[in-house]
C-alpha cells in the first residue's frame, strides 16, 4: 500500500475530525472582537485553525474538558508569543473561549 505524499491534504470525501460550524463561527467572533485588540492576519488564522483542529480531536476515551483546556492554553501561549496582549484582554479572551468550550462539551 502506498503512502500519501507528506503534503497531501484531505479531499472532501475523506473523514477528518471537524468542529461543528457554530464552533468555527464562535471562534471567529471571539478572535475578531475589536475589544481584544488582536492583530488580524495569516498568523492569527493559523492559530485559529490549530485551535479548531485541537477542539475537533480531543482523543477517544479521554477527559474532553481537560483536552479543551490543553487546546485553549496552547492557543493562548502561541498567541502571546506572536503578539502583545493586554492582561485584561487575555482574561476576557480566556473567559470567552472557556464559555465556547463548555457549550461544545454540553453538546457532546
Amino acid at each position: 500500500m502506498t503512502q500519501p505524499p507528506a503534503n497531501a491534504t484531505p479531499s472532501s470525501t475523506e473523514e477528518v475530525p471537524a468542529a461543528p460550524g457554530w464552533v468555527e463561527q464562535g471562534v471567529d467572533e471571539i478572535l475578531g472582537d475589536p475589544a481584544l485588540g488582536l492583530r488580524q492576519g495569516p498568523a492569527l488564522t493559523g492559530l485559529r485553525n490549530s485551535y479548531l483542529d485541537c477542539l475537533a480531536s480531543p482523543g477517544r476515551g479521554g477527559d474532553v474538558d481537560a483536552a479543551h483546556d490543553r487546546c485553549r492554553l496552547a492557543l493562548l501561549r502561541d498567541l502571546e508569543a506572536q503578539q502583545a496582549i493586554a492582561a485584561h484582554a487575555r482574561a476576557a479572551l480566556e473567559q470567552k473561549l472557556e464559555s465556547l468550550e463548555a457549550a461544545l462539551s454540553a453538546g457532546i
